[in-house]
């Protein structure tokens, strides 16, 4: 369980802000609660984290971004080649940046001897970067470092990649791979999967990617922009550098969506019914 309490109030804020708290069990200055220790609860406190403080300093230092000491890209590469390429028998080649127009990816993809794809390299490190008070006293949460949430981030990062592939595999003749290797703790693959696919409300409609400032139109636009980026990248490995863990995700509508799997030796999921 995580310890909340509320310290600010919601007069003269978004009307979800309030509702929000109550759905956290508080609504009232001063008081505390505990509440499940759950991705949901997570999302909660991060949307009004202007307003709560967590009382107990140890748990909320859990649940920051550990930053890595400095940019290792070396290591990430040695990672993904580890536990995404190296058993599966394919070969990275280096794409030289210079002799290629505008962005590119990083890699081309060989198996047998043979150009099977195309694969972008990306290290996520800033999704809502957390830091314990100084002033413990005061009883605020500082703010994230980066704005905005993280499937807003993840779709910066899959629109980036699906451009850059596009630049090398512009008829989409082979598979394009996103690699992801994270050092966000309480980030993985569910969240690179809601930001793709979307999630729907209790009416069965699409809630779009937003935030407050942004209109319910231009948060439409912006995930039909990402959905249109998801579809050109046929495979997004997720790799967790705290974990040591690696986890597929086949974008549904992919266009090399068969060819992708071939390259990783993973077979179709059987029919339903």
């Amino acid at each position: 369980m995580i310890r909340v309490k509320q310290i600010g109030s919601p007069i003269r804020r978004h009307h979800s802000q309030r509702a929000t708290l109550i759905g956290l069990g508080l609504n009232k200055i001063g008081r505390v609660v505990s509440v499940p220790d759950t991705p949901q609860s997570w999302g909660m406190i991060r949307k009004v984290r202007h307003l709560i403080c967590l009382p107990d300093v140890h748990r909320f230092e859990e649940h920051r971004l550990v930053r890595p000491r400095r940019k290792d890209e070396d290591a990430d590469i040695a990672l993904m080649r580890k536990l995404a390429f190296d058993r599966r028998r394919i070969t990275l080649e280096r794409i030289d940046h210079k002799r290629m127009p505008g962005k590119s990816p990083d890699f081309r993809l060989f198996k047998d001897k043979k150009l099977r794809g195309y694969c972008e390299l990306k290290s996520p490190r800033d999704d809502w970067v957390f830091d314990v008070p100084r002033d413990l006293k005061a009883g605020e949460i500082r703010q994230a470092v980066r704005r905005g949430p993280v499937a807003e981030r993840l779709a910066v990062h899959i629109g980036t990649a699906a451009a850059q592939l596009d630049a090398v595999n512009p008829d989409h003749a082979l598979p394009n791979i996103l690699v992801f290797v994270s050092h966000a703790r309480r980030r993985g693959p569910a969240d690179v999967q809601m930001t793709i696919e979307g999630i729907r409300g209790p009416d069965g409609r699409h809630l779009f990617l937003h935030d407050e400032e942004k209109s319910e139109e231009e948060a439409r636009e912006a995930q039909e922009k990402l959905w249109d980026a998801a579809r050109r990248i046929d495979l997004i490995v997720w790799i967790d550098v705290h974990t040591g863990k690696c986890h597929l995700i086949f974008p549904l509508g992919a266009e090399q969506l068969a060819e992708a799997r071939d390259l990783f030796g993973v077979k179709p999921p059987e029919p339903r019914g």
